[in-house]
């Protein structure tokens, strides 16, 4: 009989922890979705600037670059 209370418990134990990591999931994919839709990085306000202006300025760069190679040939 004590192998079925022990049975009983472990199976407690594993939809108790189950439970709380879908929850746990559920938070973070939450919050990480809340940030994705944040306002842009285009922002002047915004931490991330300085980077979306760099990116920009290497698309830029990157097409001037092409189009001096497509002039070539």
């Amino acid at each position: 009989m004590v192998q079925g209370w022990a049975t009983v418990l472990v199976l407690a134990f594993g939809i108790v922890v189950a439970v709380i990591g879908v929850i746990a999931y559920l938070r973070m994919f939450r919050k990480n979705k809340a940030q994705d839709t944040s306002p842009s990085p285009e922002d002047d306000s915004s931490p991330g600037f300085t980077y979306t202006a760099a990116t920009r300025e290497m698309k830029e760069e990157a097409r001037s670059k092409s189009e001096r190679a497509d002039t070539r040939d």
